[in-house]
């Protein structure tokens, strides 16, 4: 929801490859900023839901972001969990994007 939290600085544009996935660690909260093959920014919890596992070190796939641990898949856009043995869903941020630097939405 816009407005329900404050806007921070999580990178630069060219810190995320096409297809990619970047850590990002604000407060103690590990955070993966996903950048998508057309340039889109998304922002999920970075511990996969099924197992302690860093979504960062992961595999991007034009929406989907798969799990390193079980290959456990999510949708970047919406954190559904979408393939076993994931079944919880990741917790997802609002991003932006303005003058080449990458924004998250904290609460």
């Amino acid at each position: 929801m816009e407005g329900a939290g404050n806007w921070v600085l999580a990178c630069k544009v060219g810190d995320v490859n096409k297809e990619d996935v970047k850590r990002w660690d604000h407060n103690g909260q590990s955070v993966a900023i996903i950048r998508t093959e057309n340039d889109q920014f998304f922002a999920t919890d970075d511990i996969c839901t099924h197992e302690h596992a860093h979504m960062s070190d992961g595999f991007v796939i034009g929406d989907t972001i798969e799990c390193p641990r079980h290959a456990a898949c999510f949708n970047v856009r919406t954190g559904q969990a979408l393939t076993p043995p994931a079944r919880i869903a990741l917790k997802t941020f609002p991003t932006k994007v303005e003058n080449g630097t990458v924004f998250v939405q904290i609460e």
